[in-house]
């Protein structure tokens, strides 16, 4: 009884259990707004790399930041970006918040991409996008 009680109980409170991912048209629009944010960070630009985050968050993404965080910091642990694969089982969207997390691969190391996106003007924005080991 105690196993069936356990087991009931990882299964309802496990995030992995009511996770839900935006449809897949949402999702496209998503992946794309990654996918040139990416391609901004490997050509170390950083309006590009701000372009579709929310109004808040690009306030913030000046150079300064951008080259601080991304190119001092990240691209000389990481390298250049390469490719990526979605962990649906680390990713949720609520009705105005998301994260995707990715296995991502890199020129020098194998890393972790968090995108955090928000709800803005009835659109998904990055929010945040961070590399992790």
């Amino acid at each position: 009884m105690k196993r069936i009680l356990l087991g009931l109980s990882l299964l309802l409170c496990s995030p992995g259990g009511w996770a839900e991912l935006p449809d897949a048209t949402q999702l496209k629009k998503c992946e794309a707004r990654v996918d040139q944010a990416m391609e901004a960070y490997n050509a170390k630009n950083w309006k590009d790399f701000f372009k579709d985050f929310t109004k808040a968050s690009a306030a913030l993404g000046t150079e300064q930041s951008f080259t601080s965080v991304y190119v001092d910091g990240t691209q000389k642990d990481f390298g250049n970006y390469e490719s990526r694969s979605l962990d649906e089982s680390r990713s949720v969207f609520r009705k105005t918040v998301g994260l995707l997390v990715y296995k991502a691969k890199f020129s020098k190391k194998s890393g972790t991409l968090n995108v955090n996106f928000l709800q803005e003007g009835g659109d998904w924005k990055i929010q945040q996008l961070r590399i992790d080991p």
